[in-house]
């Protein structure tokens, strides 16, 4: 599994010493990919009622079709998104998950962007098979809210062994992959500028909401 992604992080990577500090860590030893729980019940409330607030000014995003020639991040896509707010802001600078990062991949992070929200409240909304970003080399993910849904209802789906293949690949064969169901108060740190992954569509009567923030390698 891990094989894959040293591949594509030497590709990814210029600095040597960063790559194999990163190589040899807990987060590319599990597959790009660790859940934690980094929030207390306060914490988790602070977050939760952020996003509340924050819909307000949720906008639907709708992408029917992936742009095919994009190797990494116009999948095709249903949600809503909103900017982050006050709770999500101090959760991204907290010293707990600047820790818990440094200690999952041996190297240090900055946040790469501002944060936002991300709703999954009707039927099919989903996310398309992607990488993210290339300014966001280690996604982190908190779930402040997943109820209803069953079977494979919004599973974080993931390719760790395909780390090297292109997206259309992907889509046209999904063998390999590893499903996720993430919790209420569950934090995923995923190498997502490396490994492809996507969220399946939701069914009848399963929400679920997300803060993903992105953050890049300072050394």
């Amino acid at each position: 599994m891990t094989a894959a992604i040293e591949e594509a992080l030497e590709q990814r990577l210029r600095f040597a010493a960063v790559r194999d500090r990163l190589a040899g860590s807990p987060l590319v030893r599990g597959g790009g990919v660790l859940v934690c729980r980094l929030t207390n019940p306060s914490t988790l409330a602070s977050l939760q009622a952020d996003a509340v607030q924050a819909h307000q000014d949720a906008v639907e995003v709708r992408v029917v079709e992936p742009d095919q020639s994009d190797s990494r991040g116009d999948p095709d896509r249903w949600l809503e998104s909103a900017p982050g707010g006050p709770a999500q802001d101090a959760f991204a600078c907290s010293a707990t998950l600047a820790g818990v990062l440094q200690r999952a991949t041996g190297v240090s992070w900055e946040l790469a962007g501002p944060g936002s929200w991300s709703y999954y409240r009707w039927p099919g909304h989903h996310l398309g098979i992607h990488r993210d970003l290339a300014i966001c080399d280690v996604a982190v993910i908190t779930c402040v809210l997943n109820e209803g849904g069953h079977h494979q209802s919004g599973a974080l789906r993931l390719w760790p062994t395909r780390a090297g293949e292109q997206l259309d690949e992907l889509r046209r064969d999904a063998r390999g992959a590893i499903d996720l169901h993430v919790k209420t108060g569950d934090t995923v740190l995923l190498l997502g500028g490396v490994v492809p992954h996507r969220v399946l569509p939701l069914t009848t009567g399963h929400v679920r909401i997300v803060a993903p923030l992105c953050y890049r390698i300072v050394g």
